[in-house]
């Protein structure tokens, strides 16, 4: 059974930078004030509340009824597929670093180009991992992880899009005619916690089914004890 997907300014052609930054401080200050809310489209299914580490109770013991041996291939290969859409440690928090400074990164310059780059790159990873996660078998025991991650990969995707065609036009709208910058502070909050939510839960899954810790490189925590 197979997973199934159920489910970017021209300163002459708008208005003077000047006007633009202060429309920017404008938008960001209304989106932030915006309560977080899933990004249009977004999966009803895969939508969970905020967790809080140990302490969630993620219900009773998960029954295994799938073959151990399937379980753990599934396990490896979705590992690879979060290690190839993930950045490393450094571009992470260049990325991060980037991206805080809102809709600012519009402004011509070097972050500007270094950002168009960085989005580009998300797009592209994001992208992929979902198209991926699609070719994964469905399985009783993961099925609720692997619906998580599509959905946080299909909104990652989505959302770094979004932030490419701001970048090209500040006013450009959705299918509603409504601006999208002002949807993407509420969107990036909503995707952070959908990351740490689906985080908590392969954590929690991992230990019910006896599967080893996830690591960026792939190595063991014993292996990164001894190194």
């Amino acid at each position: 059974m197979k997973f199934k997907e159920s489910m970017i300014v021209n300163k002459s052609s708008l208005f003077s930078w000047k006007s633009l930054l202060a429309f920017s401080l404008i938008v960001v200050s209304s989106a932030a004030s915006v309560k977080a809310q899933p990004a249009a489209g977004a999966n009803a299914y895969a939508q969970m509340p905020p967790l809080q580490g140990s302490q969630v109770n993620f219900g009773p013991p998960v029954k295994q009824v799938t073959d151990s041996k399937l379980i753990r291939d599934w396990f490896n290969r979705y590992d690879q597929i979060r290690r190839k859409a993930q950045l490393d440690p450094r571009s992470k928090e260049q990325a991060n670093a980037l991206l805080s400074k809102g809709l600012a990164i519009i402004v011509p310059g070097d972050d500007r180009k270094a950002t168009q780059k960085l989005l580009a790159d998300l797009v592209t990873r994001y992208g992929a991992a979902a198209e991926e996660l699609k070719q994964l078998p469905l399985y009783p025991e993961t099925e609720k992880l692997h619906r998580g991650y599509y959905q946080y990969f299909s909104d990652a995707r989505s959302l770094f899009s979004d932030y490419m065609a701001v970048q090209n036009n500040l006013l450009v709208p959705d299918a509603q005619g409504n601006p999208i910058a002002k949807s993407l502070m509420p969107r990036k909050q909503h995707l952070e916690m959908l990351d740490q939510n689906n985080k908590n839960y392969d954590e929690f899954l991992r230990r019910q089914l006896g599967i080893e810790a996830y690591s960026y490189d792939g190595s063991s925590p014993k292996e990164k004890h001894h190194n």
